[in-house]
C-alpha cells in the first residue's frame, strides 16, 4: 500500500496542526474573554469599566491571543475552501496564501492599533 503525501499547496500538515491549535486557542480566550467581560464585572457597560478592565496586562494579552487566533484560525479555514475548489494549482495556491497573509497581517495590525492605548 503506498502512502499518499499530503502536498503543501493542498494544505500540508502546518496548516492542519495550526488550525485545530488555534481553535483551542480561540476556546479558550473567548472563555476567559466572556467570564471576565460578563460575569466578574457585574453592573452597567462603560468606557471607565472597559479602560479598567483593559488597563491590566493580563486582559490585554488574552485580547491579542482572542484576536491572532480568530484571525489565522479563519482565514486558514477559508484558505483551505478556496483550495479545495477554485486554486488547483500550485501558483494559484501560492498567491492565495500570500493575498490571505498580507489581509492577516493587516487585520492584525488593525486589531492591534485599536488597542494600543491600552498596551502603551
Amino acid at each position: 500500500m503506498k502512502a499518499e503525501v499530503v502536498s503543501t499547496y493542498r494544505g500540508g500538515m502546518w496548516s492542519w496542526l495550526f488550525q485545530r491549535i488555534t481553535a483551542v486557542l480561540l476556546i479558550v480566550c473567548l472563555a476567559i474573554h466572556l467570564v471576565l467581560t460578563h460575569f466578574a464585572n457585574i453592573g452597567e457597560l462603560t468606557t471607565d469599566n472597559v479602560a479598567g478592565r483593559l488597563a491590566h496586562a493580563g486582559f490585554t494579552a488574552v485580547d491579542i491571543i482572542l484576536l491572532a487566533a480568530g484571525i489565522f484560525h479563519a482565514l486558514n479555514g477559508l484558505r483551505m475552501v478556496l483550495m479545495d475548489y477554485w486554486f488547483t494549482s500550485r501558483s494559484r495556491a501560492m498567491g492565495l496564501s500570500i493575498v490571505l497573509w498580507v489581509v492577516g497581517l493587516a487585520a492584525m495590525g488593525y486589531g492591534t492599533w485599536a488597542l494600543w492605548p491600552w498596551i502603551s
